[in-house]
C-alpha cells in the first residue's frame, strides 16, 4: 500500500504552525512571564524585609549596649562619695564600670549626646575613656530627635520625671532614652527605660 504523503508536494508538508500550536505557545509564554514577574516582586520584598531586619537588629544592639553599660554605673568611692552623674535633655555623662572584655581599668567616663548635623538630623554619639575625653563613636545616625528624662527623688520626696539631673549626691533611679526618626524612615525606637546601676 502506498504512503499518501510520500508523493505530496514539498509546500504541503511544510505548512507551518497551526492555530492551536500558536495559542499553546502564547499561553506558555504568558505563564512564564507571570512567574518571572512574581519572582522579581518576591525578591524585592525579601530584600526590603532583610534590610529592615538588619536595621532593627542594629538598633537592638545599641539598646542592649546602653542597658548593659548604664547597668554598671559606678557606686561609691572608698571615701563614700559617688562619681557625678550629669543629665541634660540631649546629653548625659556618668562613670561606669569598664567592660572587662574590651576595656582596661576599673571605671570609665561615659558620655552620650546628640550631635547635630548640617542636614538637620542628629547622631546619637558616645565617648568612653578614663579621663572623659575619648574619641566619639556614632551609635545611631540620622535621627530627627533625642529626648532624655530622669526619674528620681530625695529621701523625703517622691520620685518624679525631670528633663535634667543636677543632684550631686546620687544618680537618678531610671533614665528614659527616646529617639525619633525622620518621616519615611522605617526605624523604630520605643522609649528605652534603663535602671541605673542595676547590673553586676
Amino acid at each position: 500500500m502506498a504512503d499518501p504523503g510520500r508523493g505530496a508536494p514539498a509546500a504541503r508538508r511544510e505548512a507551518g504552525f497551526s492555530l492551536v500550536e500558536m495559542l499553546v505557545a502564547l499561553a506558555l509564554l504568558s505563564l512564564i512571564s507571570l512567574l518571572l514577574l512574581q519572582a522579581v516582586g518576591t525578591a524585592g520584598l525579601l530584600s526590603r524585609l532583610g534590610g529592615r531586619l538588619a536595621t532593627d537588629t542594629d538598633l537592638d544592639i545599641v539598646r542592649d549596649h546602653l542597658r548593659a553599660s548604664l547597668g554598671r554605673l559606678a557606686g561609691q568611692d572608698a571615701d563614700g562619695r559617688r562619681p557625678p552623674f550629669v543629665g541634660e535633655p540631649e546629653r548625659f555623662a556618668g562613670t561606669v564600670l569598664a567592660d572587662r572584655g574590651t576595656e582596661l581599668g576599673g571605671a570609665v567616663r561615659q558620655t552620650v549626646w546628640a550631635l547635630r548635623r548640617e542636614d538637620g538630623t542628629l547622631d546619637l554619639v558616645e565617648s568612653r575613656s578614663l579621663g572623659g575625653g575619648g574619641a566619639p563613636e556614632v551609635l545611631v545616625g540620622g535621627a530627627s530627635g533625642l529626648s532624655l528624662r530622669y526619674l528620681g527623688g530625695g529621701v523625703a520626696e517622691p520620685p518624679r520625671w525631670s528633663p535634667v539631673w543636677t543632684r550631686r549626691d546620687r544618680p537618678p533611679t531610671l533614665i528614659e532614652i527616646t529617639l525619633a526618626f525622620p518621616h519615611g524612615d522605617r526605624r523604630r525606637w520605643p522609649p528605652l527605660l534603663i535602671p541605673l546601676g542595676a547590673g553586676p
